[in-house]
């Protein structure tokens, strides 16, 4: 009997699939929401980098003033480029920055209509871009992005569930070499909201 029980239970393979399903499901569920996450994040950079691109450009295109509305204006520009993704955790500022000397100086910042999480640009490298007298606009896009893996799992398997992304891109003034931005289209209030 006990040499009939070996020979049966070390061949039986019933239950064998459920327990390599334990091991394997696992497995690839985690692949599977990092595939997601990392495709996600890889969208995400790359709207922000369009985000940019199209703010720093619109307005680089104005004469030589600019209001502070068509800033926002331009900056709503986020809606129409994130559709159909949540747009609300992303934030677009605008710099104007100019050479005093050597020096790299803002001459006026705007802020998103909701606010500001953005950390404003490095300009250390801007001097290069810049000659005496030109003005260079930088649009700096970032966002709080929340992986679908930390959601998933929650916040105490993974720690930090959310990181911030940036881009920012910047652009020479077309039609003129400063570019100041006005609170209103009559007055000479400096927009200087950072």
């Amino acid at each position: 009997m006990k040499k009939l029980f070996k020979k049966e239970f070390l061949k039986s393979e019933s239950g064998s699939a459920a327990i390599e399903a334990v091991f394997v499901v696992p497995f690839i569920c985690v692949l599977y929401a990092g595939a997601q996450d990392l495709t996600s994040l890889i969208a995400y950079n790359k709207q922000m980098t369009d985000i940019s691109d199209a703010v720093s450009d619109s307005v680089a295109q104005y004469k030589d003033k600019i209001i502070r509305s068509d800033v926002t204006d331009i900056q709503n520009i986020i809606k129409l480029i994130m559709l159909p993704k949540q747009v609300s955790k992303v934030q677009v500022d605008v710099y104007d920055y100019y050479l005093k000397g050597a020096a790299v100086t803002k001459r006026w910042s705007t802020v998103s209509p909701g606010g500001t999480n953005c950390t404003p640009p490095v300009t250390s490298k801007y001097s290069t871009l810049m000659s005496p007298g030109n003005d260079v606009i930088v649009a700096v896009t970032c966002m709080t992005y929340t992986p679908w893996v930390a959601t998933l799992f929650g916040n105490n398997l993974l720690g930090a569930t959310s990181f911030n992304l940036s881009q920012s891109v910047a652009a020479v003034p077309y039609q003129s070499k400063v570019l100041n931005c006005y609170t209103t289209s009559s007055g000479n209030t400096p927009c200087n909201e950072i």
